[in-house]
């Protein structure tokens, strides 16, 4: 180990065995330092390291802390396992899967506050790239994307060791438009995709306006039910399988590196493309971040989709495909569908990644929402009732609550009274399973402001209105 893994890993094994109870304050960085005779830089590493993976949190203006480790929550999964063919619409609740609210608050949209978004940096970046524009960048864009974007975004994630060429990747209008065209190119009306169980309400509106239906695969603290998915697959039933792997919404949870191994390897075997919508990827808790199931796929049937929505802004509308063995249906559809992506936009964005400005802001962001995640658990274990199990989640900005016994339905209605948006258990599935459950947005800072309209007030008084109905 290096020297500050080394002091890092001092303090773990002190906080295991409870020498360092939660809550703790640690020694300040140059008090640190002095004690263990280490540089200012070691001392800054070891804290870094420790705010990554989970054992502290930094308090702004009174120092470093021990976390409390609660252990990892277990969550009651879908006990229906069958080969039940779903159509959302009509399994849709009565506000839908993703309602349309009228209103905006920080604990409903899984999306970072405007505070953590690099604006100033961003437009800086725009005004750069507009300057020194040819009139060019005002025509039909490439339909695969500009070719300055891709060969950034493939030396970008070189860098994290998922390595692919510039060719083999398609720009898109944001995330879940990347999905949409796989959806469109790879299956018909009619035709049945697995999904997870919680699924993100987006994918599930998506899947009723295509006119797909699905079979849900339960998803429990161990990950993917894969038997129950072969099953499907060896009976012919699914034409496709459209998962989230890493720091999945709504739970957070990422799957085991051999299940992502497992999935690339079912859909060469089966030879069925799986659809990985990954837009949670960069943002993993852990200092860390695993692959997605594209990296161990080698034979073409993964179609990897991320953008910048959940790292750097949801307005730019800016995504990408890898459609391996499908780039040729892929692109076909795409282009029946758009004329191409902004290039104004693209130009930016490849400036923005090669400037280096990206990786700083995507490092950061991380290490933040980590804290943040972690002061958003800790706020609910002591405000809500003891049988609250609250999700653990590994990577991502959402917290996914379970109340046994508990109406989130009506905690959701009650709640947009009062201005406060939610996202019931009943939005994230077709079976009536998850009504006691409900997920909220941790990408907003929790600060103890008298701002009604703040995260913290809000999850105050959602957590009031629990107790009230209790």
């Amino acid at each position: 180990m290096t020297l500050y893994e080394t002091l890092a890993q001092h303090f773990i094994d002190d906080i295991k065995s409870q020498k360092r109870p939660t809550g703790t304050r640690l020694p300040a960085l140059r008090a640190l330092a002095k004690q263990h005779k280490v540089s200012m830089t070691t001392a800054t590493k070891a804290y870094d390291y420790l705010l990554q993976t989970g054992w502290i949190y930094a308090q702004p203006q009174s120092g470093y802390f021990v976390a409390n480790h609660i252990e990892p929550t277990s969550f009651p999964t879908l006990a229906i396992q069958g080969t039940e063919q779903r159509d959302p619409k009509r399994f849709a609740p009565i506000n839908g899967y993703n309602s349309a609210s009228a209103l905006f608050s920080p604990l409903g949209t899984s999306m970072i506050s405007p505070d953590l978004q690099p604006s100033k940096a961003l437009r800086r970046c725009i005004k750069r790239v507009t300057r020194r524009a040819g009139n060019t960048i005002f025509q039909y864009p490439d339909t695969q994307g500009d070719k300055g974007l891709r060969k950034a975004l493939t030396d970008h994630f070189r860098y994290d060791n998922f390595t692919f060429g510039s060719n083999d990747l398609v720009i898109t209008n944001g995330c879940i438009d990347a999905v949409k065209v796989a959806i469109e190119a790879l299956t018909q009306e009619g035709d049945t995709l697995a999904i997870s169980s919680p699924c993100f309400s987006g994918l599930l509106d998506l899947l009723s306006a295509l006119s797909r239906k699905v079979i849900e695969i339960p998803v429990s603290d161990q990950g993917l039910e894969l038997n129950h998915l072969e099953t499907l697959l060896q009976q012919g039933l699914i034409k496709a399988f459209l998962f989230s792997t890493s720091n999945m919404n709504p739970t957070g949870m990422t799957l085991p590196v051999e299940q992502k191994k497992a999935l690339a390897k079912l859909a060469t075997q089966y030879k069925t493309p799986m659809i990985e919508d990954d837009v949670y990827f960069e943002l993993s808790h852990q200092k860390q971040q695993t692959l997605p199931a594209k990296h161990w796929d080698k034979e073409g049937y993964v179609i990897w989709c991320g953008s910048f929505s959940k790292t750097l802004a949801a307005g730019l509308r800016l995504g990408w495909c890898l459609p391996g063995r499908y780039l040729t249906a892929y692109l076909n559809q795409h282009a029946l569908t758009s004329f191409g992506v902004n290039g104004l936009m693209q130009s930016c964005m490849a400036e923005f990644i090669n400037t280096g400005e990206y990786r700083s802001h995507v490092n950061k962001t991380r290490v933040l929402l980590n804290q943040q995640v972690h002061r958003y658990r800790q706020f609910l274990v002591k405000h809500l009732p003891k049988t609250a199990k609250i999700s653990s989640p590994q990577g991502g900005m959402v917290l996914w609550v379970q109340i046994p016994h508990f109406n989130a339905v009506e905690l959701e209605q009650e709640a947009n009274k009062l201005n406060i948006d939610i996202r019931s258990g009943a939005c994230f599935s077709t079976h009536d399973f998850y009504h006691d459950s409900f997920r909220i947005n941790g990408g907003w800072p929790l600060e103890n402001t008298v701002d009604n309209h703040s995260s913290y007030q809000q999850l105050k008084t959602l957590c009031e209105l629990i107790k009230n109905a209790i």
